[in-house]
């Protein structure tokens, strides 16, 4: 037989009783007998009972069909039981314990029968008001707002059924991503891509090694840059270039020189007056009469004299003759308005043939635009485009003066970097963004402090000292 194991921890053992000495009899009327009363017999009691007060009975008073439980299968009979896996482990434990603690288990009243409780949607609202409704409802009266919610909730319950499941995350890619659909070659059970590659090889990879060759992107082969890897120099760069060319390349270097002279006499000349020097006292002058500005033209009034206030008259309100008056000038002008778009509409019949010209024109205007775009687009592969907060400044024309060519290599003087160039190169075919060099430079408070051996002496303390008067 299986005793039941409910409220074994509750339960009190009578064989602690037994272990125990017999307590000793004290005398309870003296104070002292007070500290060595022991009262866990009686704590331990008073648990019990109250485990019994809330499991209905003490364990004594009921039947011993509720208590044991008569095992009448053989255990021969019983099928071998697999091992239960975690899912059915957690499922024979029974609810958690967070909420069987929640269950009553008592079998005690509530002392409090008025206690606040969530009343349920059909206890709530007047119970008038619910009992017409419900007669309303037999006659076959439904309120317009409840068909309406039933009927949406219908159309919400049929979209949720028709709404598109989301595909499930791809685990194995046996097709080209980046092919169109039959762009595949098949080898058996297997697809391989056919993008760019022959069929005679991915068929020889796919029988020899067993591996797919993997499709590329065709933006993989698109170009961003209309510029040539290896640009080649101007012919006045030669070491014993013509005079002709030479005074080309110096032609170019002159621009830009001039340019950016221009350019900086023009920045000069607008922030001139801003840079004046001013002496310090006028500058002072200065800061005082901005600061100071208006402030001596307010005047305050006597202590006497009394501020006027402006009078605001409110505004009347319109009478009923204006009101009449003004809703039929609303009218009125609505009026001349839509006859105003019918007259129009009646007078574009007559100008069909310059709709048409109209229509002609503008269309022409589209195709110029496209053209002009496309030759826009065409001329942007070839400038360096932005791809950072930074905009490409183009290198130094690399120039020799005239008395700097002597027609040999070896006593040539050369100009310009190797790799300057090439990262240049690289930033205007839109390989790499334009970057500044970024230094950190670290500023330290210096601690200043005088050392005792350098400071000046303040003078003797003067006082009393060991009790002796000052004279």
């Amino acid at each position: 037989m299986a005793a039941s194991t409910l409220g074994a921890a509750w339960l009190v053992n009578e064989s602690d009783n037994l272990e125990k000495k017999k307590p000793k009899r004290i005398v309870k009327h003296k104070k002292k007998a007070w500290r060595v009363t022991a009262i866990e017999d009686v704590e331990r009691y008073l648990e019990s009972k109250r485990l019994d007060e809330r499991l209905g009975a003490p364990f004594e008073e009921r039947p011993s069909d509720s208590l044991f439980v008569v095992d009448t299968k053989a255990i021969a009979d019983q099928p071998a039981k697999s091992e239960p896996t975690r899912k059915r482990k957690l499922k024979e434990i029974g609810p958690l314990k967070c909420y069987a603690i929640l269950t009553p288990n008592s079998a005690v009243q509530d002392p409090l029968k008025s206690r606040n409780r969530v009343r349920l949607p059909e206890e709530r609202g007047d119970p008038l008001l619910r009992k017409v409704m419900e007669e309303r409802r037999a006659r076959g009266k439904i309120a317009t707002h409840f068909v309406q919610s039933m009927k949406h909730h219908q159309e919400n319950v049929e979209a949720l059924v028709n709404k598109k499941k989301p595909e499930r995350l791809r685990t194995t890619f046996d097709f080209d991503i980046w092919g169109e659909a039959g762009d595949y070659l098949m080898i058996g059970d297997k697809k391989v891509s056919a993008l760019d590659l022959s069929d005679q090889l991915k068929t020889y990879t796919m029988e020899k090694i067993g591996k797919r060759i993997y499709g590329r992107p065709k933006s993989m082969f698109s170009k961003t840059t209309g510029l040539k890897q290896v640009e080649v120099p101007h012919p006045g760069t030669s070491y014993n270039p013509t005079f002709q060319d030479h005074q080309a390349l110096l032609k170019e270097a002159y621009d830009v020189e001039a340019k950016e002279i221009k350019q900086e006499v023009k920045t000069r000349r607008r922030l001139g007056p801003m840079l004046k020097k001013i002496p310090i006292q006028r500058k002072e002058e200065q800061w005082w009469s901005e600061m100071t500005q208006g402030l001596g033209e307010e005047e305050e009034p006597a202590n006497g004299a009394e501020v006027e206030v402006p009078c605001v008259r409110p505004t009347k309100p319109k009478t009923r003759r204006q009101k009449i008056r003004a809703k039929a000038l609303k009218w009125q002008d609505m009026r001349r308005k839509k006859l105003k778009e019918a007259k129009k509409r009646l007078l574009e019949f007559d100008r069909l043939r310059s709709i048409r010209r109209e229509i002609r024109k503008s269309e022409e205007l589209t195709v110029k635009r496209m053209e002009t775009r496309k030759k826009e687009k065409e001329a942007k592969m070839f400038k360096p485009a932005m791809l950072g907060k930074h905009k490409y400044e183009p290198p130094q024309i690399e120039v020799n003066l005239s008395e700097e060519i002597v027609g040999t290599l070896r006593g040539l003087k050369t100009e310009g970097h190797v790799l300057i160039d090439r990262y240049k190169s690289l930033q205007r075919r839109n390989i790499i963004e334009p970057r500044i060099r970024q230094t950190v430079v670290y500023k330290y408070k210096h601690k200043v402090f005088t050392k005792r051996s350098h400071s000046e002496p303040k003078g003797l303390k003067v006082g009393k000292r060991n009790n002796i008067p000052v004279q």
